[in-house]
């Protein structure tokens, strides 16, 4: 009897546990992130310190553009034409490409980070190509100043 009710429980806490970052690509927890868009939850998918930055842009949305950039995530990309990601350890990234609703070809650059056996959002960069410029990134790159030397070596290259 102590052994079907050992086993009952670590039945129980094994299939109501939350996933852990191991079982989920980052593209499905942005896809989950965005069915809780602007719900008492969605706090739950970032770092405090990006959550608070978000909020500040939805009220500011408004006063500047990079509010109204940063306001208008998760939903401005309408049509996603293709992503990738990158995972390292317990951290991760994800790009993902696509349109607005304006026809503005855009890029989301997502940084996640492993926290209590979750993906949050550690960092958001939005990257709109007005002039028809070429995307030169081709892959998931996590690194901030990786990213800013490969698009100099893409100028470069343009010249």
């Amino acid at each position: 009897m102590k052994y079907s009710i050992l086993f009952f429980l670590v039945l129980v806490i094994g299939c109501t546990s939350n996933p852990t970052y191991d079982n989920k690509s980052l593209i499905k927890w942005f896809n989950e992130y965005k069915s809780f868009y602007k719900t008492e939850n969605e706090d739950d998918f970032f770092n405090p310190i990006l959550w608070a930055s978000i909020k500040k842009s939805r009220i500011n949305s408004t006063k500047s553009a990079f509010a109204g950039a940063l306001s208008k995530f998760p939903n401005e990309i309408i049509d996603i034409s293709d992503y990738k990601e990158a995972i390292s350890d317990k951290e991760g990234c994800l790009l993902i490409s696509g349109i607005n609703s304006e026809k503005t070809p855009l890029d989301y650059y997502l940084t996640y980070q492993s926290i209590e056996n979750k993906w949050v959002i550690k960092d958001v960069t939005v990257k709109y190509f007005f002039d028809n410029t070429e995307r030169f990134l081709q892959e998931a790159v996590c690194d901030e100043q990786k990213r800013a030397q490969l698009w100099l070596q893409f100028m470069e290259q343009k010249k």
